[in-house]
């Protein structure tokens, strides 16, 4: 039998086939067209040739599609024809067929009404009209997915052929990614109340809280039963959509009209969820979500129960806001399972265009923290697409496609990720091209090289998030301080960091670093407070506290309190029931750190255009702080910013004895704020500018955004070797200097 397997590999988890690792690119092609198969063996054939080893074969199970094995077997064999060396994942789905939901009413998705909505299910191989989206915490569904899944894999193993398959992916879900469609409705109504759930939901609380008595004190009710909890009403949760839609929609107002009062609506503190009143809606999310991760390590289960040597995974992970469609929770529950060995996403569809970046989604580093694999989808769009999208994606010509896929395939090299491309045209076309044949393999070769490096990584600064802040503030705020960041500034800083859960700074695992961003650690228990004071505490590291960082402690008599923020940060608070704009201006006599910034620059938000390659058109919001955390003005404590609209403090800047807190009132900023708070902190900066960069020990990947010349900085002296190019641009230097246009790529192997 073939042995697959994740394994650390010179410092950081590689895949291992047979003793051999395997490093980046993969590839899945879709064949798969709903009743009928396209396949272009010259393009296996072609792709095999220059360097792609690793296939995810897309593939149904019987109970699903009759005929799917059928449709495996061919695609499956036309690959091994062309490409004899090549090892197959099956990517295979675990829908259940629409007979089955129409015998199973109480295991599919019910609403407040006691209705069942219609669903479109819509995956890369089968298509369908759902009586019902079925749960994906559904007892019943496990069982009998698993059934499948278990004689799939038996007839997969008994093929001539089976020690070329190393791998299952498992799929469930709309578009395969473990994520309800549909969920909320316009009339008012809201999931929740299948008995499926609420047998998640009891186990999730029994768990959590062990009697009645406990659960009671929890969520200061009385009568409360874990048997039979209730499910949080649909008011409790508006405070995802609603605060931002009354402050956005005030009604007619003059220039002279008084500023629209503060929205009044239950169980919320502005954009925040009132944990006082009803921490049982964050109880209700956690578990929705941790249902379905749970759902995850049960088929992964199954499949190392017969073999350890199987890969598994599954699209789950993306940290994104925390309604009912998301995956954003119960990723650490997955990671710490020990049967599941990577988890994938495609990059988020905004901001893909020429001299933009793909931002990914998941938290990668605390994935190799637990010798798990993060593998991104690589759905990168070329000037292949048709004419809608293609104005979409702003990738017109091969010198586009050439320089997109340097970008993305550069920021894997960079940061250490797996990846596969993904051609989603009907038997292939997106990288259907001679140029492109030549690149792939051109990068194959440079992705071996760097396997044969330390591949540790000595980034400066980590980013730091928390699963349980999407559940407790809005999905627009969360949007501006995850989102909007990730997708437009975190690559632009200059420099490359790692991220991280909050709970990872308690491993002595985790590295130690220059500087910490807590990007929306809002949710933090007085022992996680000790722990994250404990590892800033260790080399006097700099922490950037973005927003309310640490506003909720649940375990705290009052849950949501400034105090928490000022316990965390060192810095005293106090919060203003009120909502204002998050624009700030730095001042001249500020706090040296800040003071190559333009005071005469607002900041305080994502400023750049928004656009998505998907065909949808992002429009700047005009984003509100509500409540707004604010810091006290006291002697050791340094004002680096104020708020245009009310002059309070925004930024400010403590030296803490043990470690110096940077605080921002905002959910989020630019990238040339963190940018000289990284060199504040002492990190090296690769790049001033705005230009996209990828950076690590052994490589530095610049994505120019504008056209004119770049300076690239290294950390001590080396020989920049461009990796396309196949040149030297200098000996024995720390600093090069080169001419750029808009959207070109540029890669420099630096280790020697």
């Amino acid at each position: 039998m073939v042995k697959a397997e994740v394994k650390k590999h010179n410092g950081t988890p590689a895949i291992f086939i047979d003793g051999k690792v395997y490093p980046p690119m993969a590839a899945t092609i879709r064949t798969n067209c709903r009743d009928h198969m396209k396949i272009d063996r010259e393009y296996y054939r072609r792709l095999g040739e220059s360097g792609i080893k690793l296939y995810f074969l897309i593939c149904d199970t019987e109970w699903l599609k009759p005929g799917a094995l059928e449709q495996f077997r061919e695609e499956a064999e036309v690959l091994l024809e062309e490409v004899p060396d090549a090892y197959i994942i099956l990517r295979i789905g675990l829908h259940p067929p629409i007979s089955w939901c129409e015998s199973n009413p109480d295991e599919l998705v019910r609403y407040s009404d006691g209705s069942l909505r219609p669903n479109h299910l819509y995956t890369e191989s089968y298509e369908a009209e759902y009586p019902a989206m079925y749960s994906l915490c559904s007892d019943k569904w496990r069982q009998d997915a698993g059934k499948a899944l278990m004689e799939t894999y038996d007839a997969v193993e008994a093929l001539p052929y089976a020690d070329r398959i190393v791998g299952y992916f498992l799929a469930a879900g709309n578009t395969s990614e473990w994520y309800y469609l549909d969920t909320d409705q316009a009339d008012g109504s809201y999931p929740g109340f299948s008995p499926a759930f609420r047998r998640e939901f009891t186990r999730y609380l029994t768990t959590k809280y062990g009697s009645d008595e406990a659960l009671n004190e929890a969520w200061r009710t009385a009568g409360e039963t874990l048997d039979n909890p209730t499910i949080p009403p649909q008011e409790e949760r508006d405070y995802f959509w609603k605060v931002e839609d009354q402050i956005f929609n005030p009604g007619t107002l003059y220039s002279t009209s008084p500023k629209p009062a503060m929205p009044k609506l239950n169980c919320h503190v502005g954009a925040y969820l009132d944990v006082d009143k009803s921490l049982r809606t964050l109880d209700f999310l956690h578990a929705w979500h941790l249902g379905t991760a749970n759902s995850v390590v049960h088929f992964a289960s199954l499949i190392k129960k017969r073999s350890k040597y199987k890969l598994t995974g599954a699209f789950y992970g993306s940290h994104n806001h925390g309604g009912f469609s998301g995956v954003v929770c119960g990723v650490q529950r997955i990671l710490d399972s020990g049967v599941v060995d990577f988890l994938a996403a495609p990059g988020d569809y905004r901001n893909r265009q020429v001299g933009g970046f793909c931002g990914h989604r998941e938290v990668v580093d605390a994935f190799t923290l637990r010798n798990c694999m993060y593998i991104m989808e690589e759905d990168t769009r070329t000037h292949a697409e048709n004419a809608y999208y293609s104005n979409f994606n702003e990738i017109y010509d091969m010198d586009d496609t050439i320089n997109v896929m340097k970008r993305d395939f550069g920021r894997n090299l960079c940061e250490d990720m797996n990846a596969w491309w993904f051609d989603q045209h009907i038997g292939g076309g997106r990288y259907k091209y001679e140029e492109v044949y030549s690149l792939i393999s051109r990068q194959q070769r440079i992705a071996a090289r760097s396997y044969e490096l330390d591949r540790r990584k000595r980034n400066e600064i980590a980013f730091i998030f928390d699963e349980e802040t999407p559940h407790c503030v809005s999905a627009l705020a969360h949007r501006e301080s995850v989102e909007d960041f990730r997708d437009y500034e975190i690559s632009r800083i200059g420099l490359s960091g790692d991220r991280y859960y909050h709970e990872d700074l308690a491993n002595p695992d985790m590295p130690d670093y220059k500087l910490y961003v807590f990007v929306d650690c809002h949710v933090l228990t007085a022992a996680e407070r000790d722990a994250i004071h404990a590892k800033l505490s260790k080399n006097h590291a700099t922490a950037v506290w973005m927003c309310a960082s640490g506003l909720i402690d649940p375990d705290a008599p009052k849950r949501l309190d400034p105090a928490h923020v000022g316990e965390l940060t060192g810095i005293q608070m106090r919060m203003e029931d009120t909502y204002i704009s998050p624009k700030f201006k730095f001042l001249k006599d500020g706090h040296p750190a800040f003071a190559a910034l333009d005071t005469h620059q607002i900041y305080g938000f994502s400023y750049r255009p928004m656009l998505s390659v998907t065909g949808a058109d992002f429009c700047n919001r005009y984003y509100y702080l509500s409540p707004v955390v604010v810091p006290e003005e006291m002697p050791d404590v340094t004002v680096a910013a104020r708020f245009c609209e009310t002059g309070w403090p925004s930024v400010v800047v403590k030296d803490c004895g043990s470690f110096t807190s940077i605080f921002v009132s905002t959910r989020s900023c630019s990238a040339d704020f963190f940018r000289e708070a990284a060199r504040y902190a002492g990190c090296h900066v690769f790049c001033d500018g705005d230009d996209v960069i990828y950076a690590s020990r052994n490589y530095v990947t610049i994505h120019a955004s504008s056209s004119g010349e770049k300076t690239l900085c290294f950390p001590s002296l080396c020989s920049p070797f461009e990796v396309y190019e196949e040149r030297k641009y200098a000996e024995n230097t720390d600093n090069i200097v080169f001419t750029m246009h808009r959207g070109e790529t540029k890669t420099f192997a630096i280790f020697e």
